[in-house]
């Protein structure tokens, strides 16, 4: 398996399964671009994800008109690289 997996489907559940999973790319950019190519052609398909499996980052896209946006949401754990965080002690 490449790098760069690509997930996709009608709704996002934020849970992802393995039937979102569609292939994966040894680059971001070719990841991309399949999602150029589902947004102009699939008009089932309203979010597309590119997860960096070396980082476990992830960039999520939503598709609608054919236009790809990106999602900025802080909500989604894998939006930036896992930090570490100290313990707390009572």
């Amino acid at each position: 398996m490449e790098r760069y997996a690509l997930l996709t489907g009608t709704y996002n559940l934020l849970m992802g399964g393995i039937k979102d999973f569609k292939r994966s790319y040894p680059t971001e950019k070719e990841a991309f671009k399949e999602v150029q190519r589902i947004a102009k052609n699939d008009p089932f398909t309203q979010w597309a994800q590119i997860v960096d499996k070396k980082t476990d980052t992830a960039k999520i896209y939503r598709i609608a008109d054919k236009k790809i946006i990106e999602d900025k949401s802080e909500d989604c754990c894998h939006s930036e690289p896992k930090r570490k965080v100290e313990p707390q002690y009572a």
